[in-house]
């Protein structure tokens, strides 16, 4: 009898709220935001004649070279930020299924794109510009970043979607970000050639927002953040099974 009630009350608990493992995720996951928010913050406060979020790349904070006095606060928090994604990660993937295959290969590319960012961070704090020792080795570390990431978070939504129609809301919000930048880039390469490197010279030259790389990384980077926490909350058993028990 007692153990029908202790399994009865095991029950209830879980589906009360979350579990441990989500509860972890969630504290690490928020120790990760306000760290990364306080930076960028303080970062672009200290940004040379004020920093334009819609024509202004998010590595321009952390440069040296653009960012004399403020670089030092979004580079190094950028790098803890990753860095304490670790854990979060490593309670997701307590809260899942261990034996999905897509699983395995989710959590796998989410710890790329951590090591990667937390490299990035380390890079933007000492040294001036990577890219003039290895060719493009800033923009490959930070597409790195971003595919890992993304790769990771779409295929855990993916999974919570497939059990669940409801999560298909934010998958669709995650991705829209990379796709419009697609989109919006093709169209300015066949447009206009000779506009150069996103900045706020694109806002002198009459370029609207919805054309502006710079705009639609930083709504990347938003939706990545939210799509990351949002996994928090995707209980581990709307990963174990596949589509055929739940549509809403």
């Amino acid at each position: 009898m007692g153990q029908y009630q202790e399994k009865g009350r095991g029950t209830r608990d879980e589906g009360r709220g979350l579990n441990t493992h989500q509860q972890q995720a969630l504290w690490w996951y928020t120790a990760s935001l306000l760290v990364l928010a306080f930076g960028s913050f303080l970062s672009a406060k200290q940004y040379p004649g004020g920093f334009d979020w819609i024509y202004t790349v998010a590595s321009a904070l952390a440069s040296q070279k653009h960012n004399p006095d403020g670089y030092m606060w979004f580079a190094s928090t950028l790098g803890l930020a990753m860095l304490l994604l670790w854990p979060y990660v490593t309670a997701l993937q307590k809260a899942r299924h261990p034996a999905l295959p897509a699983t395995s290969i989710a959590i796998s590319a989410l710890r790329a794109g951590l090591i990667c960012g937390m490299l990035l961070g380390l890079e933007k704090l000492l040294i001036r510009d990577l890219s003039n020792w290895v060719y493009k080795a800033h923009e490959i570390l930070g597409l790195l970043t971003f595919t890992g990431l993304y790769i990771g978070i779409l295929m855990l939504l993916v999974q919570a979607m497939l059990h669940r129609r409801v999560y298909a809301l934010p998958l669709f919000l995650v991705a829209s970000p990379l796709v419009v930048i697609g989109i919006t880039q093709f169209w300015l390469y066949l447009d206009q050639r000779d506009l150069g490197w996103v900045d706020t010279s694109w806002r002198d030259m009459g370029i609207p927002l919805w054309l502006s790389f710079a705009f639609w990384q930083w709504l990347a980077i938003g939706f990545l953040w939210a799509g990351l926490g949002l996994l928090s909350f995707v209980s581990a058993e709307e990963n174990k099974t596949p589509a055929s028990n739940k549509s809403t």
